[in-house]
């Protein structure tokens, strides 16, 4: 798989979930610490109980999260996972396998908490973005969803 240009990699960040409320500065600084890494079908991304030392964010495929005491979960494009259990410093709740051949930004942790020492905008956009999924999830939970 062709490695994907610089603005390629800002575009998908920037559509992300967990980044959609980042300036593009911002993005651009996230931008660059993120490296591609592609897993073929049915490979292990992440171990329940690993260490989370990586959060992720899809540019194409579908990743499947399971485990812990929730309900399977399938992650796709413009969407992130591996974030939560690093924010809350724990180990891996789930573990991550990709579905069908997937193509995934990594950020490793040390390098995001780097970033986030000397940004408070980041820190304030991963907020905004980690509520609103929270709220969500309360919201489809509620709803039967």
């Amino acid at each position: 798989m062709s490695e994907l240009t610089r603005i390629q990699i800002v575009v998908a960040l920037q559509s992300s979930d967990l980044f959609a409320f980042c300036r593009a500065e911002e993005i651009l600084r996230i931008a660059g610490i993120a490296s591609e890494r592609f897993y073929a079908a049915g490979a292990k991304i992440y171990e329940q109980g690993g260490p989370a030392d990586m959060l992720y964010s899809v540019v194409h495929g579908e990743i499947r999260l399971q485990g812990g005491d929730g309900q399977p979960r399938t992650v796709g494009p413009l969407q992130s996972f591996g974030s939560r259990d690093i924010l809350c410093g724990r180990l891996r709740a789930r573990e991550a396998i990709a579905v069908k051949g997937s193509l995934l930004l990594a950020i490793e942790a040390e390098n995001l908490f780097d970033l986030l020492a000397n940004n408070i905008d980041i820190i304030k956009g991963l907020f905004r973005s980690l509520l609103q999924d929270g709220a969500s999830s309360s919201a489809s939970t509620r709803t039967g969803s």
